[in-house]
């Protein structure tokens, strides 16, 4: 039996957080249970006067040094006491939950525990133990997704009746997602291990795995020669005059938008349905019935945006009839309001 640990109890007690053995918050219980399992040496009376059921924060300097109150008995570990960040993956069910991050606003939490809806423990619970409040994650959405859509932090986790619960929150858009096929095609992640078999909910992902992720994500998220083409094309539908948009539209072959693969699947527009829309609203936003905001540059015309009703991602058809030209600020409302 180790006499208060090697280095104290508090210090005992912040590693057992750090490596999961103890879920936050900490409460006298869950010490004294950790102790008895561990073979750690501390009385009921050493265990209250650095955990002690008091409202102050004054009682222990041992207490103040490690921890902090957050409830009647129930303690953090201080920040500056927390591990370095790791990383993780997050498998996204939005059919069984009818929820996905996609539909999530920024700065919006989803809560997932250890325990499946039927009641089965996850596999990989491991990762549920380990996982820490700012620890960043991607979060891949299965089903016919099948991409990553979004990168989360961990902004809560806590344990109710044995079971470990993670609210992750929703840190950033992205209009475009990356899809797995893209993933293991790049040479960089090869020996992602996720990749071969992801089969589960939660899973560690090393740092440099991460790193490579998020700068796909940037990269194909960023302002790049694909809009740029696709304006030029616009342009010269307008120039075409609408007859000739109108003869091609009709003898289109099919109103499902070609797809093709850079880093996630990206759904190439027919720029003879932009024009007729911008044709059609003639510098008037088609939502709110303003002027467009501005005028582009490099040719003058109204800034407006063509947005789908319903999205090319969810099988919405590329034509007039499905899409509106919008302001900036009503284009984001439709997304995100």
């Amino acid at each position: 039996m180790v006499k208060h640990g090697e280095e104290g109890l508090g210090f005992e007690i912040v590693k057992a957080v750090l490596n999961g053995d103890i879920i936050e918050p900490i409460t006298f219980q869950k010490v004294k249970d950790y102790c008895s399992t561990s073979g750690i040496q501390a009385t009921e009376t050493h265990m209250r006067v650095i955990l002690s059921n008091s409202t102050k924060n004054s009682h222990s300097p041992t207490y103040k040094n490690y921890f902090e109150r957050v409830g009647k008995g129930e303690y953090r570990i201080l920040s500056e006491h927390r591990r370095q960040e790791k990383y993780f993956w997050l498998n996204v069910d939005a059919t069984s939950y009818e929820w996905s991050f996609s539909d999530l606003k920024v700065g919006r939490s989803q809560i997932y525990s250890n325990t499946n809806p039927n009641g089965a423990k996850r596999k990989k619970e491991t990762c549920f133990k380990y996982i820490q409040i700012g620890d960043s994650v991607v979060a891949y959405e299965t089903g016919t997704t099948k991409a990553i859509t979004t990168i989360c932090i961990v902004e809560n986790k806590y344990e109710l009746d044995d079971e470990i619960f993670i609210e992750f929150k929703k840190s950033v858009d992205y209009d475009l997602y990356l899809a797995l096929e893209s993933l293991k095609a790049n040479g960089d992640l090869k020996d992602c291990d996720i990749l071969k078999n992801h089969r589960g909910t939660l899973f560690e992902l090393e740092k440099k795995h991460f790193d490579i992720i998020r700068r796909m994500l940037r990269t194909l998220n960023a302002s790049g020669d694909n809009e740029q083409d696709l304006h030029e094309k616009v342009k010269q539908s307008l120039a075409d005059g609408s007859d000739e948009r109108r003869a091609r539209l009709a003898k289109r072959d099919s109103v499902t938008p070609v797809s093709y693969e850079t880093i996630v699947r990206v759904f190439k527009r027919n720029p003879d349905v932009i024009a007729e829309v911008l044709m059609r609203a003639n510098g008037i936003c088609e939502e709110c019935l303003k002027p467009a905001p501005f005028y582009r540059k490099f040719d003058g015309t109204p800034y407006l945006e063509v947005h789908h009703r319903i999205r090319l991602a969810d099988g919405g058809d590329d034509t007039v009839a499905n899409t509106i030209a919008l302001c900036p600020n009503c284009h984001r409302e439709m997304h995100y309001g």
